[in-house]
């Protein structure tokens, strides 16, 4: 698959833009359970994007009040309500117009595990120890708990039609296939997999893809209908830590070690192999265009690169720990971080 030859090539005209990132801002957004208080911090950075010149100056605000480190976020269709999975064993639903917690229920969410939201707003799933539990977005009542893993859920995907839930456990090294609506069990595949930790669908449904760590260390293509492998990658040089498929359908970008690697997701040639920190990548994110990926390290920093050329365009500094989760809003004006510091940094990457 690796070694086929490029069939399309990329000729999309495109300008930069300069920002300068400079907070100013002071507030406080109080939670339902408890305050949340904000930090105003100032820093100069280059932040070269994909569209008309310009100089804008982008905002970032604190807010601070959680009690654990910040494992998953993930946000509604409508860019209503941010779900943040808290390391205190809670899911939290954070109304993002008035920056109030307006549920925290117990979840134990587990390190690195996706939170996914339906493609219609309604529904959210989590990975919990060997479970998964089915919570609704607007207040997050229970609805019922997925149970047949023998190892704890690694991450989890959505068909895009909120048809077929997908989950992978890294320990017990199965992928497990739902009916999202009903939780039924529709298939299991464990056969040679590897130690199995990230999961992403292709738009149009028909395809999910696999990331394992270990001896293994490939992708894996899987076809929804027939749950049958379609093919395999190359042995990766390195875990493969985050995996994701730009909204566009054309790529598919995964964290391999400290590496971000993006291929052509039609004809399986590799397009870019892109540095980025020292330390592992733990996650990634694609903005809604399917131009930036964002990438949260080990050295409490976010790197942004473009998809389009290939490069590096900035870092994003002030966490304190590990940076374990991103999401991009559904317009792409900002992208969400948590980390080990307790703190939900929000970016403003547009004006």
């Amino acid at each position: 698959m690796m070694s086929e030859v490029m069939k399309k090539s990329i000729n999309k005209k495109q300008s930069l833009y300069l920002f300068t990132l400079l907070t100013s801002i002071s507030l406080v957004a109080t939670l339902g359970y408890s305050s949340l208080a904000s930090k105003t911090i100032a820093q100069d950075i280059s932040f070269e994007q994909i569209a008309q010149s310009s100089q804008q100056r982008i905002i970032v605000k604190d807010l601070q009040g959680f009690k654990g480190v910040i494992k998953s976020l993930a946000i509604s269709p409508d860019g209503k309500i941010l779900l943040v999975g808290v390391g205190d064993a809670t899911i939290n639903g954070v109304d993002l117009d008035t920056e109030e917690v307006i549920y925290a229920k117990a979840s134990k969410i587990n390190n690195y595990s996706s939170i996914v939201v339906s493609f219609d707003g309604k529904i959210l799933a989590v990975g919990e120890d060997e479970s998964i539990r089915m919570l609704r977005v607007r207040d997050g009542k229970r609805i019922r708990i997925l149970r047949g893993h023998s190892g704890k859920v690694s991450d989890l995907a959505l068909s895009p039609d909120d048809r077929i839930l997908v989950s992978v456990s890294g320990e017990d090294r199965t992928i497990r296939v739902w009916d999202f609506e009903s939780g039924d069990l529709l298939g299991t595949i464990a056969a040679d997999i590897g130690p199995t930790t990230n999961v992403a669908f292709t738009p149009d449904g028909t395809m999910f893809v696999t990331g394992a760590i270990g001896d293994d260390r490939t992708l894996k293509f899987w076809d929804v209908s027939t749950l049958q492998l379609i093919k395999s990658s190359s042995q990766q040089p390195g875990y493969i830590n985050d995996l994701k498929i730009t909204p566009d359908g054309q790529k598919l970008v995964a964290a391999v070690r400290n590496y971000v690697k993006v291929w052509d997701l039609t004809t399986g040639q590799e397009l870019l192999n892109m540095k980025g920190p020292s330390l592992e990548i733990n996650a990634i994110a694609i903005s809604p265009d399917s131009r930036l990926v964002a990438t949260a390290n080990k050295e409490g920093e976010i790197m942004l690169f473009d998809l389009i050329k290939g490069r590096q365009l900035t870092t994003l500094k002030g966490h304190k720990g590990w940076v374990l989760s991103l999401v991009f809003s559904p317009n792409g004006e900002y992208l969400y971080s948590g980390a080990e510091d307790k703190i939900l940094k929000i970016w403003q990457l547009s004006p």
